[in-house]
């Protein structure tokens, strides 16, 4: 059996959706000529469209087809002209910008489940022709189906990372030192056929296996065999292997099985003899695919550096600049280019990363990474950022120099060398202050090598050795315990450092009596808890995928100051950077002095909570982003004034 791209190719990746329907206005556009809407469903058949968009043959293309994935089961959606619950508010730029870029017509990620990745190089033209005959299906009103996935591959926001160590999106182009013959077939093949997105071997991350290109994989119960040149010119003519994939057989010798007989029969079999005869001859002599993705092959990098580089850039960048670093409109800049990224000479990306920037206007404050990340690291990032998605500066950043530059900036305490080396006996005491019971830190670093790391348990184990220590003696404590075990870790420094500030927020809050005979609402999102005449704030349950806000029913803050804060938020341009949240807490503050600073907190979090997820343009995730920046810059800016006017 061969296999052609078809439906199938969905199982082999890691999650749903292929089109999701959009949402964004739609203008008629003028009658498209009928030659164009012929040629447009020519094009469809040999993208393919039909059979993975349709679930019951008797409406075709309304979605509905089940794909079984080790994931869960996605449904393909609906992408008839009907308004509702098809593509009939669609745009042609929503159209190009799924196909080419991978993003729906909200804004979401599209899943590798969708082959944007081999889309990506259908020609401009072509993609008119499509939305000449797409954007005419009849209507049909069928709503599509939730996707049925497991968490986390439910959360589009995952795709950050996938996008940028295995997409890159570029229209196809053609190689000169070949004959027009091959490179209409290599068209048809890599870009409308997407055969690579069935017949490849993917890792676990859903990425085609470099070298592995076109070599075979086992497929919805079938064997998707190696159509690469080196395998077929053993067996194969020119003239069988056109007879095979047109008719599906060859007589004594073969027929079409499983998957691929629906791609003959809905797909390849509409083909001219010529487009037929072009795949052909580059199937027979496709080059050997170099063992690298996408991106990979675009860089000046060694492909080592660009590895390393583009992990840090996942961990570190991504959640903000997003992938391709095109950032949040009206919210984070985009590194794509941006002049400032790409100078002569790297010094602004190395100031930036090492002592990160205030707010300003609508952008967020960016923090510091000197801590988290080494000289060699930092080089690596920038060169990454200054050559990347379409950059074009000179990769000339090296350890010496962010080495020398580190030297002279003014860097936080927190991201010196020093800091970054992660010394855990300067945790859990101020120099020249006689730190907590050295014996009772033992027990509690036994307590956590045996597996108990609640917090309660710990604090109630040096009470008992210390009576008479205070709420910050047993935080020092148990930080002082803690501290070793995440050192002693292979995560990098960056998740250590913020896992033990995780922990002694926690720490914190539990060692004080108030916060401990506080219940702790199970919600989705931060929020702050009274700790004498301030506050601290406590993380929310794990996230499922679907954002819920704080009940406001007065149950968890007085409905009246929600209302007051609702009333001083107004309609706010989203989101709100982390200079604004803060001025609002202040302002919040002083029309209230009598409040207890955790109810304005939680007030502000509830109202700006409603206020995001009433935009359903944005991701879940990121609205989930948004109210936890928010709630982090209000509660930091109360807890300053609370400690700053109870001094003494």
């Amino acid at each position: 059996m061969m296999c052609a791209p078809d439906r199938v190719t969905r199982a082999a990746v890691l999650a749903p959706a292929l089109l999701l329907a959009g949402v964004t206005a739609h203008a008629q556009a003028p009658a498209d000529d009928a030659a164009l809407v012929s040629r447009g469903e020519y094009l469809a058949r040999a993208a393919d469209c039909m059979p993975c968009h349709s679930g019951d043959k008797s409406k075709p293309y309304s979605g509905g087809l089940p794909v079984h994935t080790p994931f869960g089961t996605i449904f393909s959606v609906n992408i008839t002209s009907d308004p509702e619950t098809g593509i009939g508010r669609w745009t042609f730029a929503d159209f190009k910008n799924a196909l080419h870029n991978g993003i729906r017509a909200d804004g979401a990620f599209l899943y590798p489940a969708m082959p944007f990745d081999a889309y990506a190089g259908i020609e401009e033209d072509d993609l008119k022709a499509l939305w000449a005959f797409v954007r005419r299906l009849p209507p049909v009103n069928a709503p599509n189906r939730e996707n049925e996935l497991a968490f986390p591959f439910d959360i589009r926001m995952g795709m950050l990372a996938w996008r940028e160590l295995f997409f890159s999106p570029a229209f196809f182009e053609p190689n000169a030192d070949k004959r027009a013959e091959w490179n209409r077939g290599a068209y048809l093949v890599e870009a409308l056929g997407h055969c690579s997105d069935c017949h490849s071997p993917r890792n676990i991350m859903g990425g085609i296996k470099g070298k592995a290109q076109f070599t075979g994989t086992e497929i919805d119960g079938f064997y998707a065999p190696d159509i690469a040149s080196a395998a077929l010119t053993k067996t194969w003519k020119k003239d069988s292997l056109a007879q095979f994939l047109k008719a599906g057989s060859v007589p004594q010798r073969t027929s079409v099985l499983g998957p691929m007989a629906e791609v003959v029969h809905d797909s390849l079999a509409y083909l001219t003899a010529a487009d037929l005869g072009d795949m052909v001859t580059y199937l027979l002599d496709s080059p050997p695919p170099t063992d690298m993705p996408a991106p990979q092959k675009v860089s000046p990098l060694p492909a080592d550096v660009h590895r390393r580089a583009a992990k840090l850039y996942i961990d570190n960048c991504a959640a903000c600049h997003q992938d391709h670093g095109t950032g949040i409109p009206g919210a984070v800049p985009p590194l794509a280019g941006n002049p400032a990224v790409t100078p002569a000479e790297p010094y602004n990306v190395i100031m930036v990363v090492l002592g990160g920037l205030p707010a300003s206007g609508n952008f967020s404050a960016m923090p510091s990474f000197a801590g988290r990340l080494s000289d060699s690291q930092i080089a690596d990032l920038t060169n990454y950022l200054r050559t990347s998605w379409g950059n074009k500066a000179a990769p000339n950043a090296t350890a010496s120099m962010v080495a020398a530059w580190r030297t002279t900036t003014n860097v936080p305490d927190y991201g010196t060398q020093a800091a970054a080396a992660f010394k855990c006996p300067q945790v859990g005491g101020d120099p020249g202050i006689s730190g907590p019971n050295p014996q009772a830190v033992t027990d509690l670093a036994a307590m956590l090598q045996a597996g108990d790391q609640k917090i309660a348990d710990m604090g109630a184990t040096y009470r008992r050795a210390t009576p008479d220590a205070g709420p910050a003696e047993v935080v020092d404590a148990l930080m002082a315990a803690y501290c070793p075990a995440i050192a002693a870790s292979s995560a990098p420094t960056y998740q250590k450092v913020a896992e033990l500030r995780r922990f002694a927020m926690q720490a914190e809050a539990g060692a004080s009596a108030q916060a401990t005979a506080m219940p702790y609402p199970e919600i989705d999102v931060i929020w702050a808890t009274p700790v004498g005449h301030t506050l601290v704030y406590r993380n929310p349950r794990p996230f499922a995928g679907k954002l819920a806000c704080p009940a406001n029913d007065g149950k968890l803050v007085p409905q009246d100051i929600v209302a007051a804060a609702t009333a001083l938020l107004g309609k706010p341009t989203l989101p709100i950077p982390g200079n604004s949240a803060g001025e609002l807490a202040t302002n919040f503050a002083t029309q209230d002095p009598k409040a207890a600073p955790a109810s304005l907190a939680n007030a502000l979090i509830t109202a700006y909570c409603s206020a995001v997820i009433a935009d359903t343009s944005v991701e879940q995730a990121l609205q989930r982003a948004w109210v936890m920046d928010f709630g982090a810059q209000v509660i930091q800016a109360l807890q300053s004034r609370s400690l700053a006017s109870n001094k003494g």
